[in-house]
């Protein structure tokens, strides 16, 4: 499912969700929120409304480093998504930049680019250290690099993150989790063909 993203645009970024898009993380969510809940003292209902509302508080820091233990534990058997080397590549050779923007941590995913030997594809992770929320991550690489928000495209599994996003003015792609290797493929044929649309030049 796209998109709000036409063929006069030209596209000089792309950011990419971690878990959902690039790996599917093995994470019993619920049990992590009870976790949560536990060192917080009450009932969490959503990490990530939880870190926007904590961001910079030693709480925050201190859920993090737990989420953080158990979010490393999943990359003995994290693999990464079908035929996104392919993907990676062909958008390095078009000169688009990418970068990831997470609510994993930093160290986790430096850890998995460097397992699956697809760090130098990426030209920044913003991950839950530097900004709390998604919007605020996509938001952060027009601010650092100057690109306009309209020649960002965003590819996240969550249809929330979505449309958080596109207030932002960036082109944004659905990408839907846990599919077959042949629809994973599909999916990023679509992206590319949305970055090379006919009118560019």
């Amino acid at each position: 499912m796209a998109n709000n993203i036409d063929s006069t645009r030209k596209v000089k970024a792309v950011a990419l969700d971690f878990d959902g898009v690039i790996t599917n993380l093995d994470i019993d969510w619920n049990a992590a929120i009870r976790q949560a809940s536990e060192i917080v003292g009450h009932d969490i209902k959503s990490l990530i409304t939880f870190y926007e509302n904590n961001f910079g508080t030693p709480i925050f820091q201190k859920v993090s480093n737990e989420m953080e233990k158990i979010e490393l534990d999943t990359l003995t058997t994290a693999q990464a998504s079908p035929f996104i080397e392919e993907f990676l590549q062909k958008l390095s050779e078009k000169k688009v930049e990418v970068y990831i923007v997470s609510m994993q941590s930093f160290d986790v995913i430096k850890k998995f680019l460097e397992q699956h030997g697809l760090t130098g594809y990426f030209k920044g992770i913003i991950a839950r250290e530097r900004c709390p929320g998604k919007k605020a991550q996509v938001a952060f690489i027009s601010e650092e690099t100057g690109i306009s928000p309209n020649q960002v495209l965003f590819v996240d599994d969550s249809k929330r993150n979505i449309n958080n996003c596109k207030e932002l003015g960036v082109a944004c792609f659905y990408f839907q989790r846990k599919q077959k290797p042949r629809e994973t493929r599909d999916a990023w044929n679509d992206i590319l063909s949305l970055i090379s649309g006919p009118s560019r030049t």
